[in-house]
């Protein structure tokens, strides 16, 4: 075991159709709101990738599907010297996460159980067993670094 294998690891997100990409429907420069610091960063104190967000007057809150436009927290993975060690994760003391807008039809996979990323009527997770994902592209069920994952759709 080398000692990078001893680093943290944070949720990854493989954005494999999120069009708020293209025209620049992006958050970059909000801060989380104080009340949801729980719910969004992890134990360390780190905004992962894969949460899915809203916006407010006080800052970034969890998504509740209740909101009329909602956001995937997907900030670019920095590379660092070690070959396949990166970030995936935000230090919100130092930076603010970015938002992308999620539209009908994006889709993306996650490592993040679909208990934190489903909600009801606004996302979904896509199988091989689902007539929308019948093509063989959606067996595929690890990222491209082996870690196992989840492919999820944004449905309206």
């Amino acid at each position: 075991m080398a000692i990078y294998d001893y680093l943290p690891t944070y949720h990854q997100v493989e954005a494999n159709n999120l069009k708020g990409l293209q025209p620049g429907f992006v958050v970059a420069q909000m801060e989380i709101a104080p009340a949801a610091t729980g719910d969004l960063l992890s134990a360390n104190g780190m905004f992962e990738n894969g949460h899915i967000c809203g916006i407010s007057a006080d800052g970034i809150i969890k998504a509740t599907g209740s909101e009329k436009a909602l956001f995937i927290h997907y900030s670019e993975p920095l590379n660092t010297l070690f070959n396949g060690a990166k970030f995936f994760a935000i230090n919100p003391k130092n930076e603010c996460g970015r938002l992308v807008q999620l539209i009908p039809g994006d889709e993306w996979m996650s490592d993040m159980e679909p208990s934190a990323v489903c909600i009801e009527g606004r996302i979904v997770e896509l199988g091989t067993e689902s007539t929308q994902s019948a093509d063989d592209w959606y067996g595929v069920n690890v990222l491209p670094d082996g870690t196992p994952a989840h492919h999820y759709m944004f449905i309206g």
